[in-house]
């Protein structure tokens, strides 16, 4: 086999396996897109059953307390409730009271606040069984009915009234409509498919976005959220929910003080409408990418395209070569090792700590994720957003906390004066926290150090001074690895800065990096 011929066959491999990468990746990526859609569909979902749980919670505290002081009222003289409930109906009134009414032992009305053609007996209904049969003083919250004076669908929340010897004696109860979800529903803006529903821990349905007719008629027993050793929150997802059939994701979060759960539905067409977006645009971007690659397969069959390809790279090898490990390097590599050291303390906290193994293990992935986004964005030929002034103190922190995960990360001091971080350019300002997270990564890695400081500050008359600095072995125990790429590359961006970088060193007392250069505010 020919030279020229050798080097056309391993061209088009290598576009081969690019071609194979490429739809891997893509696999890939949309993989992740599917399953962040998810999560972040989850995290609204009880995100926004939480809201809607304390509101419920706030409601129902609200009514209770006008229950039993109504209750008291109506026990130490009758007569005086028309003035109580009236007093209580500006209370009630965002709750959209309908009715109060007081119910004998025998069950029939002794007392209404609508008007009534005739007494009526109630003793049939569930809540008054209820109370009837309890021994005790609870709070009951009924299944959605038809009142017999109101002429309306309503919830009766009712309490027990009980004579001196503390017989059941009747009880009070205040119809209240469903509540007010439809209001939420829209404020919320959530989508056509979405739902909220109010269950009864029994599995009994209180309120529904939709269909509330047909979902008294089923039962929710049984599904994620009702148990009494459930958690607070979580959620789930259901291929075919039990009123309407339709695929949804549901957050719930458990109504404290009350044997309620709020649930929010997210229909799953919505839900990953971005993921379809995303794979469509994917698919279309790598079939072109595909196409692209084939021709370049057939273009490297030419040796004068091939050296016409290999004069125009040599002229810019050089400098992409540079900015390749500089970015490279002082990023995305930089942020691995964080993710390593992070895994690493999962890796010990599994045996003492599972939860926060765990949670560092979620911490991890997150950081991999962000590093795959840098990544993605280096490839495309995007460069990262210039850190704001009001951001780079939060940067150079979190440089700082990434590195306090590690097993024995010596113990820093930070001192950023806000005037040097002021006068400084969006450009400078990144280039001096690459510096630091090499600076940072250095320490930890080579050092042996027990403590170190970085500090930031203003040398007049507008220059700007950052110094990196340990207490460990020196340059002359590490002289080998201080030589790499990090010293280096430190080196070049002080050049970037317009100013210089040098590195001070003795052994057993440390190293100590220095960086100054004019600020272009």
């Amino acid at each position: 086999m020919s030279a020229i011929t050798f080097r056309f066959t391993r061209a088009v491999l290598v576009i081969m396996v690019l071609i194979v990468g490429l739809w891997l990746s893509i696999g890939l990526a949309l993989r992740q897109v599917r399953h962040d859609a998810i999560v972040a569909a989850e995290a609204t979902g009880m995100h926004v059953s939480r809201v809607i749980a304390e509101y419920e919670a706030a409601s129902l505290r609200a009514i209770d307390l006008s229950l039993r002081q109504l209750r008291a009222d109506w026990q130490r003289d009758p007569k005086s409730l028309d003035a109580s409930v009236a007093a209580h109906e500006a209370y009630l009134e965002r709750e959209g009271l309908v009715q109060v009414a007081i119910v004998g032992g025998d069950g029939w009305t002794r007392y209404s606040r609508l008007p009534m053609e005739k007494p009526l007996n109630f003793s049939d209904r569930d809540y008054f069984q209820v109370q009837k049969a309890s021994a005790g003083d609870e709070m009951h919250i009924s299944a959605p009915v038809m009142g017999r004076i109101t002429k309306r669908w309503a919830i009766q929340i009712t309490r027990p009234i009980r004579n001196p010897r503390g017989e059941f004696d009747g009880l009070i109860v205040a119809a209240m409509p469903p509540p007010a979800l439809e209001g939420m529903y829209r404020e919320l803006g959530l989508g056509a498919a979405d739902v909220i529903a109010l269950v009864r821990s029994d599995g009994v349905l209180l309120a529904r976005t939709r269909d509330l007719d047909r979902g008294t008629t089923v039962s929710l027993a049984g599904i994620p959220g009702l148990a009494a050793d459930s958690p607070l929150e979580g959620a789930y997802h259901t291929k075919a929910a039990r009123i309407d059939g339709a695929e949804r994701i549901f957050g719930w979060r458990k109504v404290r003080g009350y044997p309620l759960t709020v649930y929010v539905g997210q229909g799953m067409e919505a839900v990953l409408a971005p993921y379809y977006r995303q794979r469509s645009l994917l698919i279309a971007s790598g079939g072109v990418a595909t196409l692209l690659l084939l021709l370049l397969a057939k273009v490297v069959s030419s040796r004068r395209a091939l050296r016409e390809q290999v004069r125009e790279a040599e002229a810019r090898r050089q400098e992409d070569r540079e900015r390749l490990m500089l970015e490279l390097h002082d990023g995305s590599i930089q942020s691995i090792y964080a993710v390593g050291m992070t895994l690493e303390t999962a890796r010990r906290q599994m045996e003492s700590d599972p939860k926060a193994a765990r949670r560092s293990v979620a911490d991890a992935v997150a950081h991999l994720n962000l590093v795959i986004q840098d990544l993605r964005s280096f490839i495309a030929g995007r460069s990262d957003a210039e850190p704001s002034k009001g951001r780079f103190m939060d940067e150079v922190q979190s440089i700082v906390s990434a590195a306090g995960s590690a097993a024995a990360p010596p113990a820093f001091v930070l001192e950023i004066d806000p005037a040097a971080v002021q006068i400084m350019s969006p450009e400078q300002a990144t280039h001096v926290l690459r510096i630091t997270r090499e600076g940072v990564s250095n320490v930890m890695r080579h050092a042996g150090a027990g403590r170190a400081h970085i500090s930031l500050t203003r040398t007049p008359p507008a220059g700007v001074r950052l110094e990196i600095s340990d207490d460990g072995g020196g340059m002359a125990a590490t002289a080998e690895r201080s030589a790499g790429l990090g010293l280096h590359h430190i080196r070049a961006r002080g050049q970037k800065l317009g100013g210089a970088a040098r590195v001070e060193s003795e052994a057993g007392r440390g190293t100590r990096i220095i960086v100054e250069f004019p600020a272009y505010a």
